[in-house]
């Protein structure tokens, strides 16, 4: 595998660390997104990060920047930043993961992305004020064949 087989589409679902079992799963949720990657076979990184909307309303999207390594297992690390002039604008999140292992016998895998991530940049206000420095565990898994 090389950085370009990176290149896709995939449902991205971050969760908080929470120690203790939960009753309810949607407890753990941090957010669950589209995630569009593009990778160069120098381990450039660049996509998006679409955010759920209503049918017909356009999606808040945080633009992709990052680099995978030539190692096996890939690992790659990405900043996440809200586009200016959004509502958006001034999130600002850092990713590190690796790919996951594909099973040689496994029925119905797909590529999974797993990793941390870091809001690096407080946003929001008042009531509503996400702090830096707020972790998340997270899986993005590919979309399509």
């Amino acid at each position: 595998m090389d950085a370009a087989d990176l290149t896709g589409a995939y449902t991205y679902r971050s969760f908080l660390d929470l120690p203790d079992p939960v009753d309810d799963f949607n407890r753990l949720r941090f957010g669950q997104l589209e995630l569009r990657l593009s990778a160069e076979p120098d381990g450039t990184l660049s996509g998006l990060l679409l955010f759920p909307a209503p049918p017909g309303a356009e999606p808040q999207r945080m633009d992709i920047t990052g680099k995978v390594s030539a190692e096996a297992p890939l690992q790659f690390h990405f900043t996440g930043k809200g586009r200016p002039g959004t509502a958006i604008a001034d999130f600002h999140y850092e990713y590190d993961g690796t790919v996951l292992r594909g099973w040689e016998a496994g029925i119905g895998q797909r590529m999974t992305l797993a990793g941390t991530v870091l809001r690096a940049a407080d946003h929001g206000s008042r009531a509503g004020l996400a702090r830096a420095g707020q972790t998340a565990s997270f899986l993005a898994v590919r979309r399509g064949p």
